[in-house]
């Protein structure tokens, strides 16, 4: 694939350019948003940034949605949108009709007065710098509107937490995860407002992440867990070729043990970096390498954050208590809020939760637990599926798995498993339940194996767990 290089100056040249051609479109008489198919291309990062120069709310969007999904989230664009303007491959605006695509959005849908009311952003959110689409892991796509406009402030650009993680003006930066997804979006637009040069890679293949960090002496990179487990199976990985790496960063789906140790040794724990929040916006945790090491498993303490633990009916629960986590940060005015009817759960005195369940330590530290939504219930002992998939990872000619419920006449639910084998590596199902055996109670042992292609998983590297258990729907023995 033949690389594409643009200075600072032909970038802001054609991102003007596609600016007044997006302004000259608009219809002033409705609200209107920008819909970028948002592929880590040029095209995508111009189109991004002419929508936020021409201050039109912008929406990156997966170019390979599927039309079902697609039609969704049109549909939930419509609830606060009359028209959008979709970005074309010759970066020319197409004008979509927001209110006439959703009716393919379900049966979610409210009838139309309230569609109507629904167009307009809650009270006191103002207007909206850009949209992102969440939700990914269940199923259920929901949209969150940042408020704008989005303005440059040198104090704040970076947030404060990002700047925790090694991050230095006018660094060299690699975007490694689809412009289309959370982190990797507010890392670009955090790199084109603090003068970066950004390495975009079109798409992720381990051994070129590993070479581009090496060939541009990439300073700061954000990962994945699924992204950080790729790199370290290559063969022949060398620590010296991230000799330039001044922090990276990790984010989104839990990240094993055995991954996070074995990138505290390929860096260092003072670069390695975890963050904790939600596209929503009710808060983060971060935690460095040695304070990870000092207490396993955690994903850090709250940064400029409150955290609460509450039980099932809003009540506090003491240290080392599963619960539902609840967050408040000094910035609640600056909270997204939902385009659909799904929204956060709060308290009355501004703390939000997203749903994610965990326990905090004496010291504040926050260690997450599986939601409800995954926890595998097996005759009334709850398993972890990060557990399950982190020990068949562990066998050798594992390359992925996923763990899901399977119905079961007596115990309600077994655990079932979904497996990704090496290329050329093949393996009896009684050996892996064996191996699991190994390192697993009795009861989280899988009793079914289904060998796969592979596992569907999120942009951000999260198992999108409701795609598979329909395999299992039947309870299929296996051999």
């Amino acid at each position: 694939m033949a690389e594409q290089v643009l200075s600072w100056r032909e970038f802001a040249d054609r991102v003007a350019d596609a600016a007044e051609e997006l302004r000259a479109a608009l219809d002033r008489g409705t609200r209107s948003c920008a819909v970028v198919p948002a592929g880590n291309t040029l095209l995508a990062a111009i189109g991004i940034a002419a929508a936020l120069a021409a201050e039109v709310p912008v929406f990156p969007l997966n170019p390979a949605t599927p039309p079902a999904e697609r039609d969704a989230l049109v549909g939930l664009l419509g609830r606060r949108f009359t028209h959008g303007y979709l970005v074309d491959a010759q970066l020319r605006p197409q004008r979509i009709d927001l209110l006439a695509d959703s009716a393919g959005s379900g049966g979610d849908d409210p009838p139309e007065p309230a569609r109507q009311t629904g167009r307009e952003p809650p009270a006191g959110a103002g207007a909206v710098a850009y949209l992102l689409a969440t939700g990914a892991s269940t199923g259920i796509p929901k949209i969150s509107a940042r408020p704008g406009p989005l303005r440059y402030d040198p104090a704040l650009t970076p947030s404060l937490v990002i700047r925790q993680t090694g991050w230095r003006t006018s660094q060299r930066q690699l975007i490694v995860g689809p412009l289309y997804h959370a982190a990797p979006f507010t890392a670009f637009l955090d790199a084109l407002l603090d003068s970066n040069t950004v390495v975009l890679q079109p798409f992720f293949a381990a051994r070129w992440t590993v070479e581009l960090v090496r060939r541009y002496a990439i300073e700061w990179l954000q990962l994945t867990p699924a992204h950080m487990r790729e790199i370290l199976r290559l063969p022949d990985l060398d620590p010296a070729g991230f000799a330039s790496v001044r922090a990276m960063l990790h984010t989104a789906a839990r990240c094993d043990a055995d991954t996070k140790r074995a990138w505290i040794g390929l860096l260092g724990p003072e670069r390695v970096y975890e963050l904790y929040g939600a596209t929503e916006g009710v808060g983060v945790t971060l935690v460095r390498g040695d304070e990870w090491l000092a207490r396993p498993g955690t994903v850090g303490r709250g940064f400029l954050t409150q955290i609460r633990i509450l039980d099932d009916t809003g009540n506090l629960v003491p240290p080392g208590t599963t619960g539902t986590v609840f967050m408040r940060t000094p910035q609640r005015a600056s909270r997204s809020d939902y385009v659909n009817n799904q929204a956060i759960r709060t308290t009355p005195d501004g703390f939000a939760t997203v749903g994610d369940h965990g326990r905090l330590d004496r010291d504040g530290y926050l260690y997450l637990e599986p939601r409800d939504h995954d926890t595998i219930n097996v005759g009334g002992e709850k398993v972890d599926p990060d557990e399950v998939e982190a020990a068949l990872r562990d066998h050798p000619a594992v390359a992925d798995a996923a763990a899901v419920a399977v119905p079961h006449r007596t115990l309600g639910s077994v655990v079932g498993a979904h497996v990704v084998l090496r290329p050329g590596a093949s393996v009896r199902k009684a050996e892996l339940a064996a191996h699991c055996g190994r390192r697993l109670a009795g009861y989280k042992i899988p009793k079914h194996f289904t060998f796969v292609d592979q596992v569907p998983r999120s942009a951000a590297g999260k198992i999108q767990r409701w795609r598979l258990a329909p395999h299992h729907e039947n309870g299929a023995t296996s051999p």
